[in-house]
């Protein structure tokens, strides 16, 4: 990949506009995406007023003028401008939009050089059906000698994607039909989690093994690498009401985390697992307690009885927000609840022990667990992230083809 990069740095002279769909059907991580994708691209062009010049304009039920071929005229200006385009949402009038094209950015008032003879490319990036039609437009631009390729990103119209492009069908980006998941940025994070530990403090469990469990909770802890960049920890105890102990983005060094543990009441009281699981998505996997955008997310709860209220709602709404779920049963709790409430399969999410004592016996092998799976979604980012990057590099290098 490195190789087909540098390669592309001498990508040829020319006018780029991109024009982008930012209707309400592209969702935000996918805008995101798109956002990426064309920093890629650019970070690939060689940048200058006598080289490559790229325009953006955004789309929905009004055209916006994001930037014109003469507003940023070296690379980490055109990057700054890419950040901060915003997601402006409504409808789809792609025709509308080519038209504005034509009349606002291929002009040599707005950085054009056509009467250079430089070429002249736009690339629209679009999901779904216009509300207007775009063959007539289309055709201007086409008829003004500019190249146009279209791309699609979610559920397409490859009929309209067809009558928009000029070029040869291009497959490897015409065809990607969904932005790949992908974390914060679209970077891959190793070593980096928001971790929350969901603490069972009934009155079944006593003084003196709730001490046990503030022991296996400082071990696991001890064996991670904690910091606001890299491994944050929450902590939220419960009976029949919840207390949050631990925010994501309080008392992130490791020290203060093992001397707040080590002071953390114990009140007995009922068992409400249900309630806890819920009340931890709300309030610790929340951006303003320091919950990370596309960073691993994991709970691992810890109880020693079967819960007075339902957890199958709670559990399957935490797993569909990211979280993985661990469950540590101990003693007399329900297997069968564990199960409900860990992610599957519950041969690896799962750990039951008979006494409070034998949790020294979970501490490696939970740590072990949670790496492993951090281990596989980093993986699967990185090949995510490979195979979107791969979409600007072809690009790129049609351009230098052609």
């Amino acid at each position: 990949l490195s190789d087909l990069l540098t390669e592309c740095e001498n990508a040829t002279v020319g006018d780029i506009v991109f024009l982008i769909d930012g209707s309400t059907s592209i969702e935000d991580k996918s805008f995101q995406e798109v956002r990426t994708f064309l920093s890629n691209v650019i970070r690939g062009l060689d940048i200058g007023p006598n080289k490559v010049r790229v325009g953006l304009a955004q789309f929905s039920d009004d055209t916006y003028q994001e930037f014109l071929l003469n507003e940023h005229m070296n690379k980490q200006s055109l990057l700054n401008a890419v950040r901060q385009v915003p997601h402006r949402k409504g409808g789809t009038l792609t025709g509308q939009a080519l038209e504005f094209l034509l009349e606002e950015y291929f002009t040599k008032q707005a950085g054009s050089r056509a009467d250079e003879r430089v070429p002249q490319i736009a690339v629209v990036i679009t999901d779904g059906d216009s509300s207007d039609d775009v063959s007539e437009p289309a055709r201007k631009l086409r008829n003004h000698g500019v190249l146009l390729f279209s791309i699609g990103v979610g559920q397409i119209n490859q009929e309209e994607l067809n009558k928009i492009a000029s070029v040869p069908r291009f497959p490897a980006l015409r065809l990607q039909t969904k932005a790949p998941d992908s974390v914060k940025h679209n970077e891959c994070f190793s070593n980096v989690a928001d971790i929350v530990f969901i603490v069972d403090e009934s009155g079944s469990i006593k003084e003196a093994n709730f001490q046990l469990m503030r022991t296996f909770l400082s071990s696991i802890i001890s064996g991670l690498e904690v910091g606001l960049a890299r491994v944050r920890l929450g902590i939220v105890t419960y009976n029949e009401m919840q207390t949050a102990q631990l925010y994501l983005n309080t008392f992130q060094t490791k020290t203060d985390i093992l001397q707040l543990i080590n002071f953390m009441p114990y009140s007995g009281g009922g068992t409400n697992t249900g309630a806890a699981l819920d009340f931890t998505l709300k309030n610790i996997f929340n951006e303003k307690r320091g919950s990370r955008k596309g960073v691993q997310k994991v709970a691992v709860v810890v109880t020693d009885g079967k819960s007075q209220d339902s957890v199958v709602v709670p559990a399957a709404t935490l797993r569909r927000a990211g979280v993985t779920v661990y469950a540590v049963g101990i003693k007399d709790a329900n297997e069968a609840e564990l199960r409900e409430m860990a992610t599957s399969p519950p041969e690896k999410h799962v750990f039951i022990v008979d006494s409070f004592t034998q949790l020294k016996s979970l501490e490696q092998t939970l740590q072990k667990s949670i790496r492993n799976e951090h281990k596989q979604q980093l993986i699967e980012c990185k090949q995510k992230k490979s195979a979107f990057d791969k979409k600007g590099i072809l690009f790129l290098k049609w351009l230098q083809r052609h």
